[in-house]
């Protein structure tokens, strides 16, 4: 026979609130649930599979009579717990490798550029010395003589550095 005591015992041993199970059943968390609760109620089956879904217990724990739940049950609701929080720290340690393999990846770009520029300087230093060596005279460009007109970038205000206004 049915006991409804079971699901005052289930809510406390699983930390569950009343409302939640409301809410489960009805989709309204103030809907009362007095006609599965109170002495002599009598739910239908597919109230009761309901109800053992939602305390992820069998439906036969709903029968048992004013007897503690085995310690299966307990266990089981404890282990899940210790496997939600497994996963949450598999979780994080993923998210700090991948932030980790982020900043290792930055500072190989910046090391790259680094060297790019470095080989830059040092190909434009060689083509110079060619160039002085063979007399070759190459004109130089006038700050004063940009062809960009002052604001083509958008900037406001002040120009960066190294520009000189039109005259």
């Amino acid at each position: 026979m049915y006991n409804p005591e079971m699901i005052t015992i289930l809510l406390g041993q699983q930390g569950k609130r009343v409302k939640d199970l409301a809410k489960y059943l009805t989709g309204n968390e103030r809907q009362p649930l007095s006609s599965i609760t109170k002495a002599g109620a009598n739910p239908t089956a597919e109230t009761l599979e309901k109800i053992a879904d939602f305390f992820l217990v069998s439906i036969d724990t709903l029968f048992l009579r004013n007897e503690k739940l085995p310690e299966v049950e307990q266990v089981w609701t404890f282990d899940k717990r210790a496997e939600y929080y497994e996963r949450a720290m598999v979780a994080k340690d993923h998210v700090i490798a991948a932030l980790e393999f982020d900043r290792n990846t930055q500072a190989d770009l910046v090391k790259m550029q680094r060297e790019r520029i470095l080989n830059l300087e040092d190909e434009v230093r060689e083509l110079r010395d060619l160039l002085h060596e063979h007399k070759v005279k190459v004109p130089r460009h006038k700050p004063t003589e940009h062809p960009i007109p002052k604001d083509a970038f958008g900037w406001e205000g002040e120009r960066p550095t190294g520009f000189k206004e039109d005259k």
